[in-house]
């Protein structure tokens, strides 16, 4: 059965435009001060890594401009939010830093969201990510004036696909077989945010590597006739094409270079895709379905 949900969160914190970056705060001189109040939807499921319960913390950043702004320059201040996912009920948001609108009417405040927070220097945000563990996630832009300011909601998007492993022994497959490892052959992790470029473009990945699939331990799981899911869900770009590559070694052989195909065009963000590995005694059969963020479906055959 496929879930998919949005979290709503509200706001509970507010935002001081004129803020300096360590956090001395200057009151917007004229009229009551308009706080910058958000709501955040966060695409999730019951898969990990982000499901109800999780705690996100968010980076966002903001940018004033009496025109459109361009996002060259870095922002004006940036800050975290940070929250806990749920489902059904509304969720508080607690802001780092607080920010209103500018005091002038006529002066936009553009705002752009992200996760993980990272580190941001610039334009630019870096993250740690070595074993595929993290879900990027990014909003589009959000903008508004003290004139302006109802209704604003940061809708965060997943933006890269998911790659889950089940196995399952097939006819005449050795009871005594056990799964040692899974590597995803050159595939890219997310690392960070470009923030002068929006949507898809603003990820920034890692050169393509191989990529060992974490949370197996070697001969710990013996290969059963029921599917039995298999080390930590892995987040990866997605890919221009139906197809990725695997390496699968267990105790009694070594399969290399096998071929997954998915039945949509591309290996799509946003996408949880559940590839099954059956061993038999001479091969693997393997299937590859979609769960979870997006309804797609896929299918393949390893000899």
């Amino acid at each position: 059965m496929k879930i998919q949900f949005s979290l709503l969160f509200v706001a509970a914190g507010v935002l001081l435009a004129g803020c300096s970056k360590d956090g001395e705060v200057t009151l917007p001189a004229g009229n009551d001060p308009a706080p910058i109040v958000l709501g955040t939807s966060v695409e999730a499921s019951t898969k990990a890594p982000v499901v109800n319960g999780t705690s996100v913390t968010a980076g966002i950043a903001g940018w004033e401009n009496t025109a459109a702004e361009t996002y060259a320059a870095a922002p004006l201040w940036n800050t975290t939010i940070a929250t806990t996912a749920n489902a059904t009920t509304a969720q508080a948001v607690t802001w780092t830093k607080q920010y209103y609108y500018n005091a002038d009417e006529n002066t936009t405040t553009y705002m752009k969201a992200w996760y993980p927070a990272g580190t941001l220097s610039g334009t630019s945000v870096t993250f740690t990510n070595a074993d595929g563990s993290v879900d990027a996630l990014l909003a589009p832009v959000v903008s508004g004036t003290k004139l302006n300011k109802e209704g604003k909601v940061l809708a965060f998007a997943h933006q890269t696909a998911q790659i889950n492993f089940k196995v399952k022994a097939g006819e005449g497959l050795d009871a005594t077989t056990k799964l040692r490892s899974i590597k995803i052959r050159s595939v890219q992790l997310p690392t960070g945010f470009d923030l002068t470029k929006t949507g898809a473009a603003a990820v920034t990945y890692a050169s393509a590597a191989d990529l060992t699939v974490s949370g197996i331990a070697s001969d710990a799981t013996t290969i059963a006739a029921s599917a039995a899911s298999v080390g930590n869900p892995v987040m990866i770009k997605p890919i221009a094409g139906a197809t990725f590559s695997v390496d699968v070694v267990t105790n009694k052989a070594t399969y290399t270079d096998q071929t997954v195909t998915v039945t949509s065009a591309n290996v799509e963000a946003g996408t949880a895709y559940d590839v099954t590995l059956t061993f038999t005694q001479s091969k693997i059969e393997l299937t590859a379905t979609v769960s979870a963020w997006k309804t797609a479906t896929g299918a393949a055959e390893i000899k």
